[in-house]
């Protein structure tokens, strides 16, 4: 009688089993967590009790999930209403640059726009620095944000300090007008093929509040 003759055995005559349930005390092997031999019935009952710790772990996991997600829904709505209640280009720049990195953990900020700004007077930002058009082409074909270590065309003006990793956030109004890039001194912290949802709405969100000052 061959292994799979038994197996089918058993499948078509699960009256086997109470027929003959003290077969089940009498048959012995190996325990799976490595201490001496148990009965069929036990490993059975550890399977069980091991597929039941394995599901309340990843429910546990499932729900640290959705309360950091809730947490960083709840401050991209706060950063929201901050950005609609900015009357001015340079309240506007302090949010990105201050509070952007108490919100959300980062070591610095650093926005930067190409288009023309309609007063003329917020020329002389920071936000508004030359921009190489090597790093122009390169964020304009970004079909979405780039998460990372630091590409070479990242500029020494755009950090206070080198960076670990980076999300770059392309800005759009109609076409691409610039990009927010967000630094962190963990490398871990933004990498490749990580989820980029939230970097989209912060940068729909910016995008949004920069078109009131740009022609």
């Amino acid at each position: 009688m061959q292994e799979d003759d038994i197996k089918n055995y058993l499948k078509n005559h699960p009256e086997f089993f109470e027929q003959n349930a003290n077969l089940l005390a009498e048959i012995h092997l190996p325990s799976p967590h490595g201490n001496g031999t148990i009965s069929l019935a036990e490993r059975q009952q550890l399977a069980q009790r091991d597929k039941i710790n394995a599901l309340e772990d990843r429910l546990a996991e499932l729900i640290l999930n959705a309360q950091e997600n809730d947490a960083i829904a709840n401050k991209i709505h706060a950063i929201n209403i901050m950005f609609h209640k900015a009357k001015k280009f340079d309240a506007l720049e302090q949010l990105v640059s201050a509070q952007l990195p108490e919100q959300f953990n980062l070591a610095d900020t650093c926005l930067r726009v190409w288009a023309e700004p309609l007063d003329t007077s917020n020329r002389a930002n920071l936000v508004f620095s030359m921009v190489s058009e090597e790093a122009k082409t390169w964020i304009t074909a970004l079909e979405q944000p780039f998460c990372g270590q630091p590409p070479e065309m990242v500029a020494e003006d755009w950090f206070i300090d080198s960076a670990a990793s980076v999300a770059i956030v392309p800005l759009h109004n109609r076409e691409t007008i610039g990009f927010l890039a967000l630094a962190s001194d963990n490398g871990d912290r933004f990498y490749a093929d990580m989820g980029t949802d939230y970097l989209t709405k912060i940068g729909e969100i910016i995008s949004a509040a920069l078109s009131r000052y740009l022609q």
